[in-house]
């Protein structure tokens, strides 16, 4: 026998003792296109049932062997996937059976004597339902078929390309088959590491329609060194043309800085962001300062990122809203404190998604979750291997010797771009620069200590030269911040000033050498003061600030500064 969604004729059962009402009703139902089976009584019509699955089924109440209640209850306990449509027939009409038949499980009952044409009306009202009811269930399928296509998608396209699986915590927990937040990790070149939580509007596959392109755009923006800033201003931007009025994303960002002990954090949207030392305290609060992203074209005029020092031994700790909203049957909410105080267990045991999320479990008892639950937890030390330093550079003839030109006209190419004034403040041309040389020379591992080499050489060119900042600032662990805003501040009130950068790429015998020329219009970055401050290489190690330098003059192979300090020339060689 052909299952209801392979056949294309219409099934009816109808159960009755009388043999003369089974001939009438079937006479009625051919009528109406159906093909019509008979039971006398209701345990030959569950049988019944089974074996031919119909698309209608008529039942009397009184019937001997079973009634038509019992039934009618087995066989809607056998059809919980389709909806079975069921009429009783009956001749008692009394509120009682009328209640005991939809109690029963009846979709409708009627009540000798009705007319051909009323009973016709009857099955067609009910086959409209049912014809209604298929189709919901048909596009039920579509979707679960989509959203688990999209699963696939997002767990093995997306999410498994993140950065560091085995040292970062993510907690996932979808309302639906699909969740609508996302995570992403991934490591800069300097060896920071950016991630980010986000939490689109609702939950289940609409939700993540942005996913795929906000993905692309963290993971590529991160590779090519662009600061967390301007990742968030790029995403903010697509999401904005991307969306939907009705569909944003609230997202909690951080990057995490171990060379600095520094954690910048933005939040847009999200819970609170917390930073956690190793005995579950609470060393930082961030509170989220912005609307979520895609709400609006631009960020918020004067939107920044939150700048706070960590140690080695921190977490920090992202969530969506699906934990502290989560209820239970009383209608209670899960709340912050609750969630503080299972985190700080969760910390001090090292099983911080696992605590939290039994917690909240124990907390619902059963109770539906309404919203994707996500829980991320970074640790903050030892994202940067430990450089060895070759001290004192007095004892070292290279990189501080004599720069070794080479002809002008030997190189293979140049590339030059001069920023001043407010461009300063708003182009970052290291990402620039690398895109350049990896669209010309190819991709490839080696350009990781250019990337290293340039960002520091640079940035002590705005920081120091342009600025004028003192890197004394930062000599205490609070003073990354303090300096990270007072940078911030004279970037907003630059008016004037000049950076210039050059790259000469030469091909040599079986390698190459690029040499890197950057001019500032300031006073310059004193190099000889710093390496005077810095003697021994246990003030190395204890330094919280100028170890970028040193490990530019040992990736280099050779280092000058001229002019005071506002020009700096290096040469990089590529294997």
């Amino acid at each position: 026998m052909a299952s209801p969604q392979e056949r294309h004729y219409k099934l009816a059962l109808v159960v009755d003792d009388s043999v003369m009402q089974c001939k009438v009703l079937g006479v009625l139902l051919k009528e109406e296109g159906y093909r019509v089976f008979t039971a006398n009584d209701g345990a030959r019509g569950v049988d019944m049932y089974i074996k031919y699955q119909p698309d209608l089924v008529l039942m009397d109440i009184n019937m001997p062997v079973m009634n038509g209640y019992e039934a009618a209850r087995k066989i809607k306990s056998l059809s919980k996937n389709t909806l079975a449509p069921l009429i009783f027939i009956t001749s008692m009409d009394t509120d009682q059976a009328f209640i005991e038949s939809i109690e029963a499980g009846g979709d409708g009952i009627l009540v000798r004597p009705f007319s051909p044409e009323v009973f016709k009306a009857k099955i067609k009202s009910i086959q409209r339902i049912s014809d209604l009811y298929a189709q919901v269930k048909s596009l039920q399928q579509a979707q679960q078929q989509d959203a688990e296509l999209a699963e696939q998608l997002m767990s093995g396209v997306i999410e498994s390309r993140n950065f560091a699986l085995d040292r970062i915590d993510i907690l996932k927990k979808p309302a639906e088959l699909f969740s609508g937040d996302i995570q992403l990790t991934a490591q800069c070149p300097n060896g920071d590491v950016n991630v980010l939580l986000g939490d689109f509007t609702g939950h289940g596959l609409r939700s993540s329609i942005g996913a795929i392109p906000l993905a692309e755009t963290f993971r590529v923006m991160t590779k090519k060194g662009f600061s967390l800033f301007e990742i968030i201003v790029q995403m903010n931007n697509q999401l904005y043309d991307l969306l939907p009025s009705d569909l944003f994303l609230a997202a909690g960002f951080v990057s995490i800085s171990s060379s600095d002990a520094t954690a910048y954090v933005f939040n847009a949207g999200l819970p609170d962001t917390y930073v956690y030392d190793q005995l579950g305290e609470i060393k930082h609060k961030i509170v989220s300062t912005h609307p979520p992203l895609g709400v609006i074209q631009s960020l918020l005029p004067g939107s920044k990122l939150d700048v706070v020092s960590v140690a080695p031994t921190d977490s920090v700790l992202l969530l969506s809203d699906g934990i502290i909203e989560a209820g239970n049957h009383g209608g209670e909410m899960y709340g912050i404190e609750r969630f503080e105080q299972a985190a700080k267990l969760g910390v001090t045991n090292q099983t911080l998604g696992e605590t939290v999320l039994y917690d909240v479990e124990q907390f619902c008892q059963g109770a539906l979750q309404e919203d994707d639950i996500s829980l991320i937890s970074v640790p903050c030390g030892d994202w940067v291997k430990p450089v060895a330093v070759n001290l004192p550079p007095a004892a070292k003839p290279a990189p501080y010797g004599t720069f070794v030109e080479l002809p002008e006209s030997g190189a293979l190419w140049q590339w030059n771009i001069i920023l001043s004034g407010e461009k300063l403040a708003k182009v970052n041309p290291i990402p620039i620069a690398m895109s350049f040389i990896q669209e010309v020379e190819g991709g490839g591992e080696q350009w990781q200590n250019l990337f290293t080499i340039l960002t520091e050489l640079f940035v002590n060119a705005l920081d120091h030269g342009v600025l004028g900042l003192d890197s004394s600032l930062k000599k205490e662990a609070e003073g990354f911040a303090l300096y990270f805003h007072e940078r911030e501040k004279r970037l907003q009130q630059l008016t004037d000033g000049t950076v210039e950068l050059s790259l000469s790429y030469y091909q040599l015998a079986g390698s190459g050498r690029m040499d890197i020329v950057i001019k500032d219009s300031g006073k310059g970055f004193d190099h000889k003061a710093f390496l005077e401050k810095i003697s021994t290489e246990q003030e190395v190690e204890m330094a919280l600030s100028g170890r970028g330098i040193i490990l530019v003059s040992q990736l280099c192979d050779q280092l000058d500064y001229r002019k005071g300090g506002s020009e700096v020339t290096a040469s990089y060689l590529l294997s």
